[in-house]
């Protein structure tokens, strides 16, 4: 996208992410959001100015690391929903990405699990996998696996239903609220 302004790049933010049908690629949404990112200097601040939750802002970063070619196919809108297009951009090896982002843009339904399940498609075991989040991990990002019986996560996902955001921003939100309580850390 040419010459980004703040103002130009909220438009955009606001225009694509606000209705039922985005006027602009996939793509460009996401050099608004690096743009903006530069300007605020956290995702947290993007999402926080535009009111989308973070984990969206970083979905559409994502996607800045896809190889030119399958962004050629975003940008012609082959492919042009969020959650595939960031799947497609966790796939390690380009190869593979490729070949994935081929199969969707000529997967002739476009149903979302059709899609899900042809991304979903892997070979890799748990340890692989594991090893593949580790080599993954943003810098300054850490991950930790919380073990919630069927009833805390149906309240967890309730809760994120009603306030719009991912489950794990719940919890995320949760835990920092605890961290900043005059008793946090206490065990009495």
């Amino acid at each position: 996208m040419k010459d980004l302004d703040e103002n130009t790049a909220l438009a955009v933010l606001f225009a694509n992410t606000r209705r039922k049908r985005r006027t602009t690629d996939l793509i460009s949404v996401a050099e608004a959001c690096h743009y903006l990112k530069g300007l605020y200097r956290s995702q947290r601040a993007v999402a926080e100015k535009v009111g989308l939750s973070s984990e969206m802002i970083r979905e559409f970063l994502a996607l800045r690391s896809l190889p030119g070619e399958i962004k050629s196919m975003v940008r012609a809108r082959e492919i042009d929903r969020l959650d595939v297009a960031y799947r497609i951009a966790m796939i390690r090896d380009p190869a593979r990405q490729l070949d994935m982002a081929k199969k969707v843009a000529t997967e002739p339904t476009k149903d979302v699990r059709d899609i899900a399940r042809l991304l979903g498609a892997t070979d890799l075991s748990v340890e692989e996998s594991r090893e593949r989040v580790r080599e993954s991990k943003f810098k300054g990002l850490h991950i930790f696996v919380i073990d919630f019986d069927d009833e805390e996560y149906r309240t967890i996902s309730a809760r994120a239903q009603s306030l719009r955001v991912k489950p794990a921003e719940v919890v995320q939100r949760a835990i920092l609220d605890w961290l900043k309580s005059p008793n946090a850390g206490d065990s009495g």
